[in-house]
C-alpha cells in the first residue's frame, strides 16, 4: 500500500523511530506491517499518524502517483531523444522529495544513470552506477534487466563491445518491455562487424520504434540497416542512395543536423568504396560543414575527406598534411579512434612507410584489440603480415598468423 510506503518515508525522513511515532496510537508491530503495506489499518489510525508527521496523506498519495507518471515521461523523453525535455524533467524530478520513496528511488536512479549515458557523460553515469543497489528480491524484474541494458550501453560507449553483447543478450524480453535495447544490440553487434547479426536486431529495433511512432529512432536504426546491407558487398547503388537520400530529407525535415551528418559522411563513404573519390569528397565536405569540430564524428568525417582525397588526387599532400595537422592540434580527443586513425593518415602523407608500420604494430593493433573490434583488428593484422612478408620477417609475420588463430579458435570454441 502506497500509504505506508508514504509514512515510512516521512518517518524516517524526520529521524522519528517507530515507537516514537506511534505512543498513544497503535502498537510497534502494526505500525510495522503498516509500513511494509502486510495489513489493513483504520482512517483514524492513519489520520494520526499523518497528523504527528503533519502530512495531507491525500496529498501526498497524489504525488506519488504523480512522481511515477514523471519518471515515466523522463524516461520516454530519453527515448524519443528530447534532450530539452529530457534536461528539463531531470532539474524537476531532483527537487521532488518524494522520489525518496524506495520503489521511487530505485527508479529514479536507473533513470538518472540513463539520462546521463543519453548525454554521453560517462564519468558522471559511471558515479551513478557505482551507488545502484538492484535488491535480490527484485532479480529478474523489470528494474533488473533494465539494469543490465543500463550496463550494456555504459560498456558500448567505453568501448566494451563483446561485454555489451554479453550483457543484453542475457535481459529476458518477456519480461523487460522496454524493447529499445534491441537497438543496442544492433549497435554493439555493428561495432564489432557481425553484420547479420546487427541487422536482425535492427529489424526487431525498428519494429519498435514504429509502434512507438519514434521516428529519430526510426531514422537512426534504418542507417543501421543501410550500412548492414553494403557491408561485404555492393547492394544496388541506386537504390542505397535514394534511401540514403530520403533519410537526409526527413532529417531537414524533423531538424536533425546530427543525424544528417552521419548520413552524409555514410553516403561519402558508399562513393569511397565504389573508387568515385569527387562525389565521395563531395559528401564528406557537407557533412564537415554541419558538424562541431569538437566532436569525434568531425575527425572521423575529416579523416575520411583526407584519405578519399589522397586516393583521388583531388588535393596535392602538403596541403592534405596541412589540414590533418592543423586539426590534431586543436582536438582535445586524443584518447579517441578518430585522433588516432588521422594521425596514422598524417604519417602516410609524409610517406613515412616504416613509421607507419610501427605505429600500426605498437599502437593502433593493440587498441582494436583491446576495443574488441574484431573487423578493424583482422584488417590491421592483414597489413601488417603482408609488410612482414614483403620485408623478410618471417618470424613476426608467424607469430602474427598464430596469434590471430589461436583468437579465432578462442571465439569458435566460447561460441
Amino acid at each position: 500500500m502506497i500509504e505506508g510506503k508514504i509514512i515510512k518515508f516521512y518517518r524516517e525522513k524526520k529521524r522519528r523511530t517507530q515507537g516514537e511515532l506511534v505512543k498513544g496510537i497503535c502498537s510497534v508491530t502494526h505500525l510495522s506491517k503498516i509500513e511494509r503495506g502486510m495489513t489493513e489499518y483504520s482512517q483514524e489510525i492513519m489520520d494520526m499518524l499523518c497528523e504527528r508527521l503533519h502530512i495531507d496523506m491525500v496529498r501526498e498519495v497524489t504525488r506519488y502517483h504523480q512522481m511515477k507518471e514523471l519518471l515515466d515521461t523522463w524516461q520516454e523523453a530519453i527515448i524519443m531523444q528530447r534532450t530539452a525535455e529530457a534536461i528539463r524533467l531531470k532539474d524537476k524530478l531532483e527537487e521532488e522529495p518524494l522520489t525518496g520513496i524506495p520503489d521511487l528511488r530505485l527508479s529514479c536512479d536507473l533513470l538518472r544513470i540513463r539520462f546521463y549515458l543519453f548525454m554521453n557523460n560517462i564519468d558522471e553515469a559511471e558515479r551513478h552506477i557505482d551507488k545502484v543497489e538492484i535488491p535480490d528480491e527484485l532479480k529478474h524484474s523489470y528494474e533488473y534487466y533494465f539494469y543490465h541494458h543500463l550496463m550494456g550501453i555504459y560498456y558500448f560507449l567505453t568501448g566494451h563491445y563483446a561485454k555489451s553483447i554479453q550483457t543484453l543478450t542475457s535481459i529476458d524480453q518477456s519480461k523487460y518491455t522496454n524493447h529499445e535495447y534491441f537497438y543496442h544490440l544492433s549497435l554493439a553487434y555493428h561495432s564489432i562487424y557481425s553484420n547479420i547479426t546487427s541487422y536482425y536486431y535492427a529489424e526487431k529495433a525498428i519494429q519498435h520504434f514504429r509502434k512507438t511512432l519514434n521516428m529519430v529512432r526510426i531514422i537512426d536504426t534504418e542507417t543501421i540497416m543501410l550500412v548492414q546491407l553494403n557491408s561485404r558487398e555492393y547492394h544496388d547503388f541506386p537504390e542505397t542512395k535514394r534511401r540514403y537520400e530520403n533519410l537526409i530529407r526527413i532529417c531537414d525535415d524533423c531538424g536533425l543536423p546530427d543525424r544528417k551528418a552521419k548520413l552524409l559522411n555514410n553516403l561519402g563513404y558508399e562513393y569511397n568504396r565504389r573508387n568515385q573519390y569527387e562525389d565521395a569528397a563531395y559528401w564528406y565536405r557537407e557533412a564537415l560543414d554541419i558538424i562541431p569540430e569538437e566532436q569525434p564524428l568531425y575527425l572521423m568525417v575529416l579523416n575520411n575527406y583526407i584519405e578519399t582525397s589522397r586516393l583521388g588526387s583531388l588535393m596535392p599532400a602538403n596541403k592534405l598534411l596541412d589540414l590533418s595537422l592543423e586539426a590534431l592540434r586543436r582536438s582535445d580527443l586524443v584518447e579517441d579512434a578518430s585522433y588516432m586513425e588521422l594521425e596514422l593518415q598524417c604519417v602516410i602523407l609524409q610517406g613515412q612507410e616504416k613509421a607507419y608500420y610501427q605505429m600500426i604494430e605498437e599502437r593502433v593493433l593493440p587498441y582494436y584489440r583491446e576495443l574488441g573490434s574484431k573487423y578493424l583488428a583482422e584488417r590491421y593484422e592483414e597489413i601488417l603480415f603482408q609488410y612482414y612478408m614483403d620485408h623478410g620477417e618471417k618470424d613476426k609475420a608467424l607469430h602474427l598468423a598464430k596469434n590471430r588463430f589461436e583468437t579465432q579458435t578462442t571465439t569458435l570454441i566460447s561460441g
